[in-house]
């Protein structure tokens, strides 16, 4: 482990850590636009030059300066002072008046640069060179070329990550500019990033430009929902609205990045398809009647109940401890996604699994002896072995082919879907942005939700709304905060011992075990007859 010195102040980095991220560690902020954690080093906006005092030549650049003993760094000299003056005006001398209509205005480098390094006056005498303007270039991104300041982020975003290279940086001296081959654009599902990653407002989003200055809204760090990879996320909000998901870093999961189907997910927490009130048998309810009126009619059927892959792991095993309060009651978890749901998958981030806590359920599952699958239930409900079904979030109906049910159905769940126009006992659960809670990706990583917003109407979230069920049948109720869930999880479920709500941290914790098996997964490992 090297030891280097920023500032006077001596830190152990791991070996190959740059000194952008060494000096980080002591609080030493080393501006710089063309680096990123995630891609490949430039070099070429020289913001980050520092001085250094051992180990190294005069000023150089901090990005590409690997950490190793010996080596001592000062920004805080007035030569370095100066070099950051310079670059700034270089970079301003033809970049556009925009900020007061700038989208980018609250996050934007350049302006917070300015304010901290910027030389704050002009000599420039001559007319600004202009370049083109609110260019559409992709389905999400709008690129306004005079914004640009060369950091060629997103070319090598583009290079490195999609592997489609579109971007390019054209022209020469104060001319040059990012732009897309004539007749090109931006083709791949991960187009929101390049957003994210672009330091000034060359490249804005569609769907959010205008739509809130960013500085009125505030940030919960949560996961996203869309599919099974598990994507660390910000939820930005104001006045109880979700105005969109930024991707969180977590170099475990997802790094930088998030896909553009599951960004702009957020626009559907507050759309039509929102399931508001309870209903029992046609009618609009109350919750706690709603689920009386479900506890009774469970206790006369025959039932089966159906976890939920899109529900939190904490509704999971409040369903296990409910299915317990019925005798004879039967735990079924479906595989594979809803035959609706976007199915396209890639070797970066997006999974065919638009099912975000599969794993979850799974060990639920396994806890109450093994939940049963698809084919199994259909074959129960035509062998009359089940007359009522409880289902919490998933589309069962639809997935199975059941649209001819004629027992009960009860649902927990967000949307309406064939399930819940069908279920004679509806009981609304909270969207994940709305709750806190766990899931756990396909990699067996334990991750927290956050709650950004209240719920929406007489929802509640979704571990609440089962539990709802289970006092009304007489049971002792789940603990009212997540937190407290998930302590019982930690004592009861193989696999999530030792592990606490607090130190899930923002990062998570992967299970320490292999994936629960699924029916697949068994039959092919079962023996030879």
């Amino acid at each position: 482990m090297p030891v280097v010195k920023v500032n006077g102040v001596e830190v152990e980095v791991e070996p190959g850590t740059n000194m952008i991220e060494a000096a980080a560690r002591v609080g030493v902020e080393i501006p710089h636009y063309c680096y990123h954690p995630n891609l490949s080093i430039a070099g070429n906006c020289r913001m980050c030059l520092v001085d250094v005092e051992a180990g190294g030549r005069g000023p150089d650049i901090a990005c590409n300066m690997q950490a190793r003993d010996g080596l001592a760094i000062r920004t805080d000299t007035e030569r370095v002072e100066g070099m950051r003056q310079h670059v700034m005006e270089f970079l301003l001398k033809n970049h556009p008046l925009d900020c007061p209509i700038c989208d980018q205005s609250g996050e934007c480098r350049l302006q917070d640069y300015y304010m901290e390094y910027g030389a704050h006056s002009s000599r420039v005498a001559d007319p600004k060179v202009t370049k083109g303007k609110r260019e559409d270039i992709g389905e999400h991104i709008v690129l306004d070329k005079e914004r640009c300041v060369a950091c060629s982020r997103c070319v090598r975003f583009g290079d490195e990550v999609t592997g489609t290279g579109e971007l390019r940086l054209f022209n020469r001296t104060d001319h040059t500019a990012i732009g897309v081959f004539p007749g090109d654009r931006l083709r791949h599902d991960y187009q929101g990033n390049l957003a994210d990653i672009c330091p000034v407002g060359a490249l804005t989003i569609k769907e959010f430009r205008f739509r809130k200055r960013v500085w009125y809204l505030r940030e919960v760090e949560s996961i996203c929902p869309g599919c099974a990879t598990g994507c660390n996320i910000r939820i930005c909000h104001q006045d109880n609205e979700v105005f969109r998901y930024l991707p969180r870093r977590n170099d475990a999961v997802n790094k930088s990045w998030i896909c553009d189907p599951g960004r702009f997910s957020a626009a559907a927490i507050g759309g039509l398809g929102r399931l508001l009130s309870a209903r029992v048998d046609g009618e609009r309810a109350d919750v706690a009647p709603a689920a009386a009126a479900a506890a009774e009619r469970l206790r006369a059927g025959r039932v089966a109940v159906v976890l939920g892959s899109r529900a939190t792991t904490e509704a999971c095993w409040a369903l296990s401890r409910l299915g317990g309060q019925l005798e004879g009651a039967r735990f079924f978890l479906l595989e594979g996604s809803d035959a609706d749901a976007f199915e396209q998958s890639d070797e970066l981030l997006m999974d065919a699994d638009k099912s975000p806590n599969r794993y979850g359920a799974r060990l639920i599952g396994r806890t109450v002896g093994g939940a049963e699958g698809g084919e199994a239930l259909k074959a129960a409900i035509a062998e009359g072995a089940v007359d009522t079904l409880l289902v919490l979030r998933d589309d069962a109906l639809h997935r199975l082919g059941l649209q001819g049910f004629d027992g009960t159905l009860i649902y927990v769940g967000s949307w309406r879907n064939a399930t819940s126009e069908a279920a004679d006992i509806l009981i609304p659960a909270a969207h994940p942005a709305e709750q806190d809670g766990t899931f756990i990706n396909r990699q067996g990583r334990v991750q927290r939700l956050r709650r950004a917003v209240h719920p929406a109407g007489d929802s509640l979230p979704d571990f609440r709304a089962v539990d709802q069920i289970a006092v009304a049948l007489g049971g002792s109720a789940v603990p009212g905060r997540a937190a407290a869930v998930f302590e019982q999880l930690a004592a009861a479920v193989v696999g999530l011992e030792g592990m606490s709500y607090k130190g899930l941290a923002g990062g998570g914790q992967a299970i320490a075990q292999p994936e629960p098996p699924t029916e697949e997964t068994e039959t092919a490992a079962a023996p030879a007859k």
